[in-house]
């Protein structure tokens, strides 16, 4: 059983708790935040003993007591908070977006190969049971060859928290980075041209732009269409987003409805051949069992710290800063 600490309990950090409870292979041992109210009441709700309730990271690290770090904090600080879990001899899983500036990425990356400890990246949308069965329906060519992806995400989507405001690129930091990882772990060639344009609407409570168009063209020539915005006041698409997957002999949509519908005979034939169901697995128990391979077994998880730092460049790419 791996001793586990989660980092940053409010919000996101409520499900990851869970997560680790449920796992067979983890132990949730200890509670980590800085607000003391919602430490005590996620503490209250977990089991979790008043001792191992730490308002400071580096109590909890002092302790000695935790052999994996789960980490739910503000993007803005998953940088500094992952280097001292790190410099402390503890395994990590960040939850995305890896960090704020790709160097950051990099210098995490090297200090966990020199300490030998596994860093996990929380891109969990590539797990997902409906993400899977796309992707074995892409390598399986049972349409043939795919042509092109066509992809839109939008809700209203306000800053909850004043470093949220001034987030740079924050519809792509906070959501599409999902999308983006997981289309980099579905096409079957590399891309090789990014074009994108990026909009702060007038009345948005953003300060950076929240509304993206990018254009991506992989080595094959398949191109991908995404659009992508938190200003929408209209309806909304599920966090998944809207897809359509375009083949030789037909098309593959994911709809409003979390439904995979194949499209063939040039449109006169349609079927739904995937439904979400209301226990579907949200990614973090696969990401739990990649970190117990890896620490284990040395399995590099395919969400690994390395292996993301491909996710992130692209990322900034779109951004236009590469």
């Amino acid at each position: 059983m791996h001793r586990t600490l989660v980092v940053g309990v409010a919000s996101r950090g409520g499900p990851w708790i869970n997560a680790v409870k449920a796992h067979e292979k983890f132990e949730l041992s200890g509670l980590a935040d800085l607000n003391a109210e919602i430490l005590v009441k996620r503490g209250e709700e977990s089991g979790i003993r008043p001792e191992n309730r730490h308002l400071t990271l580096e109590d909890a690290l002092g302790s000695g007591k935790y052999d994996v770090a789960v980490v739910v904090t503000p993007n803005h600080i998953h940088y500094p908070v992952t280097k001292q879990i790190l410099g402390a001899g503890v395994h990590c899983l960040l939850e995305k977006p890896f960090t704020e500036e790709y160097a950051h990425a990099e210098e995490l990356v090297r200090l966990a190969e020199d300490k030998k400890l596994v860093l996990e990246i929380g891109q969990n949308y590539r797990f997902k049971p409906i993400c899977r069965f796309v992707a074995e329906f892409i390598r399986g060519q049972k349409l043939g060859r795919l042509s092109g992806i066509e992809a839109s995400f939008h809700r209203h989507r306000p800053p909850r928290f004043e470093h949220e405001r001034v987030m740079r690129f924050p519809m792509l930091y906070l959501q599409a980075i999902h999308h983006v990882d997981w289309m980099l772990s579905i096409l079957p060639s590399p891309v090789v041209e990014v074009f994108s344009r990026h909009r702060r609407a007038p009345w948005s409570e953003w300060r950076e732009p929240s509304i993206c168009h990018f254009v991506l063209r992989c080595q094959d020539d398949v191109m991908v269409s995404y659009r992508g915005s938190y200003e929408s006041q209209g309806e909304i698409t599920p966090f998944d987003g809207l897809w359509r997957f375009e083949f030789e002999r037909g098309d593959l949509l994911i709809n409003g409805n979390r439904q995979v519908v194949q499209v063939t005979e040039r449109g006169e034939k349609t079927d739904v051949i995937y439904a979400v169901g209301e226990d579907e697995s949200s990614g973090e128990a696969e990401l739990l069992d990649g970190m117990d391979e890896a620490i284990v077994g040395g399995v590099e998880p395919p969400t690994s710290g390395r292996r993301n730092l491909e996710t992130l460049k692209m990322l900034f790419k779109i951004f236009g800063q590469e």
